[in-house]
């Protein structure tokens, strides 16, 4: 159930279910990369039969993405100049983004691009609080067409967001964001780095799974925005050992591939910890839904010991 606006108290129930039974049809997620229909292990990351993994050059490509990670990386701290919208707001939008990707069966990668190209857009523009979905879903849209093969049509938007805008308007707010942004859209995600640590440590399907949880729980929250994407990849695989008791917990091909030492990432982990045990309590439930589900383990639902 995906509410229309989510910067507004929900109407009454009759009204949400009603509007909850789509007739739209979604394609089947398709992305490249790491995803959970395909499971990550030493025997795949040591093969170079499969080209897109590119093993012969992954480790000068990951040393010249973390070289690159803060060029196109809104700073923490860019809300202050944002006077009619707050934190709290950007975190109940990109939970609702959350569903609504997560619906759509987009790319795993487009959600965080999409999360990427608002706080960008934002740490560069004041805007209104009316306009903060219409920002999101354009967002989202230029994501999924960088993305996905099959990208959500612009009347999906509409529909989903009960026709609050256009698809004039839409379309019109993609082409402001990408003239802000000068059209800087390939930026290095946490979800990459933690496609490749997750290779290197061998990971299962389940695993990489439950590090993904952590990762979104991070995405939705601002103060997150302080690490880099590379220590947030690193934070949810060593936050995810820890959980699942795994040792050791960072190893040294992780620490050589990553440039991180364990006592670097732990700050990282602690909060991302918090967001983890504090997950069953926030208002915020969209990524515990998702990841709650069978496609995901349940992994929503793992207890911390």
């Amino acid at each position: 159930m995906i509410r229309a606006n989510p910067l507004e108290e929900p109407e009454n129930k009759e009204n949400i279910q009603q509007k909850s039974k789509s007739s739209l049809s979604f394609p089947t997620q398709r992305c490249f990369g790491t995803d959970l229909t395909k499971p990550i292990s030493q025997s795949s990351q040591q093969s170079s039969n499969d080209p897109q993994l590119l093993d012969y050059y992954s480790e000068e490509i990951y040393e010249y993405l973390k070289s690159i990670e803060s060029h196109h990386k809104a700073k923490y701290g860019y809300m202050k100049q944002q006077t009619d919208i707050s934190e709290k707001m950007r975190s109940v939008l990109i939970d609702w983004l959350v569903e609504v990707h997560f619906r759509f069966k987009l790319a795993s990668e487009t959600l965080f691009l999409a999360v990427n190209i608002i706080d960008r857009y934002l740490e560069k523009t004041p805007i209104c609080r009316s306009r903060l979905q219409l920002i999101g879903v354009s967002a989202l849209l230029i994501a999924s067409k960088y993305e996905d093969i099959y990208p959500p049509e612009t009347r999906d938007l509409v529909y989903i967001t009960d026709k609050a805008y256009t698809k004039e308007e839409i379309l019109q707010t993609e082409a402001v964001i990408l003239k802000v942004l000068e059209y800087n859209i390939t930026v290095p995600s946490a979800f990459r780095f933690l496609e490749r640590y997750s290779r290197l440590a061998g990971c299962c399907e389940q695993q990489f799974a439950l590090a993904s949880y952590l990762q979104e729980l991070a995405l939705i929250d601002y103060n997150m925005l302080k690490y880099p994407n590379s220590m947030n990849a690193a934070a949810s695989l060593y936050l995810m050992f820890k959980i699942k008791e795994v040792k050791p917990e960072w190893t040294e091909e992780l620490k050589k591939a990553s440039g991180y030492l364990e006592e670097q990432i732990k700050p990282c982990a602690k909060e991302m910890c918090l967001l983890f045990q504090n997950a069953s309590r926030s208002s915020l439930k969209g990524v515990k839904t998702k990841f709650s589900s069978a496609q995901y383990f349940h992994v929503a639902n793992t207890t911390l010991l």
